[in-house]
């Protein structure tokens, strides 16, 4: 409980720090800076549970996917799943870290409502990983290189989902997703601004969808960031600051500004003569502030221990080069080496790396023929992404073949249909209808009206049809013309194409 008095320095200090966050960094640059570490826990695309065969998916109906282990019955004990394993090893790969010989697993003791077995199976002294790094530059947009190194990256069971207002004074807790696999990333101190921190995050989010680790969706959990923020007076050690951790930001806006807003904080502290304490806390995205949730727990408040029931993790490296193998071209070289054959800007191969299999199909469908690439891109990024979207599935999930997109393309290029009805072709070929495209557009009729004489006839009857919207665009209202427009694709069932109408509409119109 906060006295009066706490709470209206708070409240004071709120609104230094708010006034404080108006001022850019740039303007503060000469005399303070910001030390960023970040902790990403990552929910790994594996079926089952790190140390039970129970399933993973989470949004099932609420505990229904539950094993004796995750619930903490007495006389339980956790299996290790190897698809974790090798799903770890991957991402560390594709660090460029180093897969360690032996790991091992401890328990991290603390209580909550969340964590039925009274504490967390994690890896803090022997983990999976360590070492590796991501490296900011020109494609974030940033004038300079900025390299964040991987400090370690282990593995760790997820906790409960708790629910609250759902009956007044007690909160409700969901099994499914304790003891659902994570890893967590933790990097070195070696960001500077809230920008690089969200750059760092985009990137590691890029890479591990790419590569199969995890969906890394954000807004449904799986991806989380905590964030270690202090500062310190140009001049000192970067690591001089007192350090506080910002708990579950879920989005990129909110790392920017839950970062922005605790440098402020702390700022506004140092100037006014008092201390930044270590503490946990939280992000207010509406005052823009930060808020405490409870004073910083240290390793030994945690008291650690070996997991008793699970033995240490031997891997070779013959099983490190197996997995290195199997892997798929990382995102740098891809974006280089797609960019050079197609001729397309990183930023629209970076948003068909965000859908798995994507750029594989994009290359598939450029083989069936001679295809404008920048077309094909936009149609994968607007079409097809929203189809998904829609639909709520994933590209695996979908009916897409390249020869069927090839074929749909190739009949858009060539006017054989317009561009409304290509996105009709796209959403039946989506419900299911396997039909060769070819065949499609005949079973609707669909052929672009190429006639000029016969859409002239077309535009001239309508014209004489609609004498008062005619004089109302000769007086001046051009945008009677629209008026026109669609009435002529209504006319045509949509045949005719939409730039050969505006065209003769004017045409007529002016004459």
């Amino acid at each position: 409980m906060f006295s009066i008095q706490q709470i209206r320095a708070n409240s004071v200090l709120n609104s230094a720090c708010r006034t404080l966050r108006r001022r850019t960094y740039a303007a503060l640059a000469p005399k303070w800076n910001t030390t960023i570490g970040l902790e990403l826990h990552v929910q790994l695309s594996a079926k089952q549970k790190l140390f039970s065969p129970a399933s993973a998916k989470w949004d099932d109906p609420a505990n229904t996917n539950i094993d004796l282990a995750d619930a903490g019955i007495p006389g339980s004990l956790p299996r290790l799943n190897p698809e974790c394993v090798h799903l770890a090893t991957r991402a560390i790969l594709a660090l460029g870290g180093t897969v360690q010989p032996t790991s091992a697993f401890d328990r991290k003791h603390y209580f909550y409502a969340d964590q039925p077995l009274g504490y967390q199976i994690t890896q803090s002294t022997c983990p999976i990983g360590r070492g590796g790094q991501i490296e900011l530059g020109s494609a974030d947009g940033l004038s300079y290189t900025r390299r964040v190194r991987i400090h370690q990256l282990q593995l760790e069971q997820d906790t409960a989902k708790s629910i609250h207002d759902v009956y007044p004074g007690y909160v409700l807790s969901d099994l499914n997703r304790a003891g659902v696999a994570l890893v967590e990333i933790v990097s070195e101190a070696d960001m500077r601004t809230a920008d690089e921190a969200a750059h760092y995050v985009r990137r590691m989010q890029t890479l591990l969808r790419h590569i199969g680790v995890s969906n890394c969706n954000m807004e449904e959990g799986s991806l989380r960031c905590d964030v270690n923020v202090s500062v310190f007076q140009d001049g000192r050690d970067p690591l001089s600051g007192t350090r506080c951790e910002l708990k579950n930001l879920n989005s990129f806006k909110v790392i920017r500004g839950a970062i922005e807003a605790e440098a402020a904080r702390q700022i506004a502290l140092i100037e006014s003569g008092q201390t930044v304490d270590q503490e946990t806390r939280g992000y207010n995205a509406r005052t823009q502030t930060t808020f405490l949730q409870r004073s910083k727990e240290t390793a030994p408040d945690y008291r650690y221990m070996p997991e008793p029931d699970i033995p240490a993790v031997r891997i070779t490296k013959e099983w490190v080069d197996a997995v290195r193998k199997s892997m798929p071209e990382l995102p740098d070289q891809l974006i280089a080496r797609v960019s050079k054959h197609y001729g397309l800007a990183q930023d629209e191969i970076e948003t068909m790396m965000g859908e798995p299999g994507c750029i594989a199909l994009f290359e598939h469908v450029m083989a069936t023929g001679k295809h404008d690439a920048k077309r094909v891109a936009s149609w994968f990024t607007s079409e097809i992404f929203g189809q998904l979207a829609y639909r709520n599935q994933t590209l695996a999930d979908s009916q897409l073949s390249p020869q069927i997109l090839g074929d749909t393309l190739d009949a858009l290029a060539k006017d054989q249909i317009t561009s409304a009805q290509a996105k009709q072709l796209l959403i039946e070929i989506m419900d299911g209808d396997k039909r060769p495209v070819s065949e499609l557009i005949a079973s609707h009729g669909w052929r672009v009206m190429d006639d000029q004489s016969q859409l002239r006839s077309i535009i001239t009857a309508l014209l004489e049809k609609h004498p008062n919207e005619k004089a109302d665009y000769r007086a001046g209202n051009k945008r009677r013309m629209n008026f026109f427009v669609g009435k002529v694709m209504g006319a045509t069932k949509g045949q005719a194409k939409p730039q050969d109408v505006s065209r003769l509409v004017k045409e007529l119109l002016d004459s």
